[in-house]
């Protein structure tokens, strides 16, 4: 594995233990001022929206969503990641995309499928 894999891999394993604890400060420190957050309704960049992002999805992220979550792939290349995950009938399907540059997330966007 290449340096840059091993980076990737160590922020992307912090990134979701941070999420998973429902850590938000954890979860930010692996952003900084110039990163962005795309998802599918808004791009936020910087810490501040990032934050604002955040924040009200951990909240409404529950206990049974926190048992379902099921990570099905995830790819690691050089500075890149993705990972294709599940919250069993809650979600179906989840992706995520990363760009981790110098040990941080610069570019990380997210979609999920969550019927009815």
């Amino acid at each position: 594995m290449s340096d840059a894999s091993s980076v990737t891999e160590s922020v992307l394993g912090h990134h979701l233990g941070a999420f998973v604890s429902k850590d938000l400060d954890q979860l930010l420190s692996d952003f900084t001022e110039e990163s962005i957050l795309i998802g599918p309704d808004a791009t936020y960049k910087g810490l501040d929206a990032i934050r604002g992002f955040f924040t009200p999805f951990l909240e409404g992220f529950t206990q049974e969503m926190i048992d379902a979550l099921n990570l099905q792939r995830q790819d690691v290349q050089g500075e890149y990641a993705y990972i294709v995950w599940d919250l069993g009938d809650i979600a179906p399907l989840g992706t995520d995309t990363f760009h981790v540059v110098d040990g941080k997330i610069m570019m990380q966007s997210f979609a999920v499928y969550m019927p009815g």
